[in-house]
């Protein structure tokens, strides 16, 4: 009977033994190996590389704008012929569009209300006020014409040939002339030029007509 207890004893002493060898985790021998180290670079970035570059400000760069060139004036194509030159203006009558004439056939006439040119390379007749206008007209006096186009024959106050035709065929510069009070007088060695505004012409006594074309305006320069 005690030898029973004995047994059943150390038969439950082996079965807790054995319970808490189950219990323990297996040692496992297959132990799992570290894994390698992964190889460095055998080159490494410079210290100036890795460093972080801060981008630099826009520097906003101005200059100075250089001064403009003053622009010159485009010399004239012709020169204002000598005799012309005090009478001339650049401002008032711009450069000489021809080389002009020294020995142009020219005829004068005075009048009551204003003066009358005509000049023999363009056959124009100049009609000349005394409020400063001026205009011209067409000579349409043909040789083998009667002298007097109208009034009376051998009257001082009427003008003839080229004048007279103008003068009796348009009223209105007839009653602006007036009367001729001097007879016309001529010279076949005038000096004339052409401008890009206007013309001068030498009268056959001596004085210089200036006749500006934009503002349609005369002035007499006496030499």
């Amino acid at each position: 009977m005690l030898y029973r207890a004995v047994t059943i004893i150390a038969l439950t002493i082996l079965a807790v033994v054995g319970t808490f060898a189950c219990s323990r985790p297996a040692r496992d021998d297959n132990v799992p190996t570290v894994a390698p180290t992964a190889l460095l670079p055998s080159t490494f970035p410079s210290a100036a590389a890795t460093r972080e570059i801060a981008p630099s400000p826009m520097v906003r760069l101005t200059s100075t704008p250089l001064p403009s060139p003053t622009p010159r004036p485009t010399p004239c194509q012709f020169s204002v012929r000598p005799t012309l030159r005090n009478a001339w203006s650049e401002n008032e009558l711009g450069c000489p569009i021809t080389p002009g004439a020294a020995a142009v056939s020219t005829a004068y006439a005075p009048f009551e209300g204003g003066q009358m040119l005509w000049r023999g390379d363009t056959d124009l007749v100049y009609v000349l006020y005394n409020n400063g206008k001026w205009e011209s007209y067409p000579n349409e006096w043909q040789t083998g014409d009667p002298e007097y186009t109208c009034g009376e024959t051998s009257s001082l106050s009427t003008p003839i040939r080229g004048f007279g035709r103008v003068w009796c065929d348009y009223p209105a510069v007839r009653e602006a002339l007036g009367a001729a009070t001097a007879a016309e007088i001529g010279d076949s060695a005038s000096a004339v030029q052409d401008f890009v505004n206007g013309t001068i012409l030498i009268a056959p006594f001596g004085a210089a007509f200036v006749l500006v074309g934009e503002d349609g305006v005369w002035r007499l320069v006496e030499e």
